[in-house]
């Protein structure tokens, strides 16, 4: 079964799309700033000990990862290198100190092959869509430092580089939500990550 691992900046619409393939029965594995409580500081006002409870979070889906891989599809809304992504910036804006020490614990976790995801599909969006999907968020989740906008694709690229994980692909998300799921469903069956 696959595992895949819906990557991008905030508002390109990874709940959306990890919904609709829990609507076709995938697991959806909610996105760490969903998954923390609501007073944990996220985005650009996060600090290293919201860092550590983030990626914490996202590290308890280890289990059902492993536990459920051969049963399951599973989709998860962003994975181990978007919540290093988001901390490495943090990290560069001296913000939190959790970076190095995060880096470390996630490459552990992915030498396991049952934690490692089949593919990551990146999601990109232009500006206006963003600032459409940004406006709609509640204050706790818009990013609004220029710099994370500007950012965090290039973070992300140089840790996919640092780590080796090279399964990726890159997906322009339409307006039209299921556009862009028959986008992400042709590119996993072409991939072989799942029979179409």
């Amino acid at each position: 079964m696959a595992f895949v691992v819906l990557e991008g900046f905030s508002g390109t619409g990874k709940t959306s799309l990890a919904t609709g393939l829990e609507r076709q029965g995938w697991l959806r594995l909610q996105e760490s700033a969903h998954a923390v409580p609501r007073d944990v500081p996220v985005a650009d006002r996060a600090d290293t000990a919201a860092d550590f409870s983030l990626l914490g979070a996202t590290m308890m889906y280890s289990s059902v990862i492993s536990k459920l891989r051969l049963r399951r599809n599973m989709v998860s809304e962003g994975y181990l290198l978007g919540d290093l992504a988001y901390a490495k910036i943090r990290y560069e804006l001296k913000k939190s100190d959790a970076y190095p020490s995060m880096v470390s614990m996630v490459r552990r976790v992915l030498e396991e092959p049952e934690m490692k995801p089949d593919i990551y599909v990146l999601l990109k969006a232009g500006p206006e869509i963003l600032e459409v999907r940004q406006s709609r968020k509640d204050e706790r989740e818009k990013n609004v430092t220029e710099f994370f906008r500007t950012r965090y694709y290039s973070a992300l690229a140089e840790i996919h580089a640092e780590l080796g994980e090279k399964q990726s692909e890159v997906v322009e998300t339409d307006s039209d939500l299921e556009v862009t799921l028959r986008k992400i469903l042709e590119i996993l069956g072409r991939r072989k990550v799942i029979m179409v």
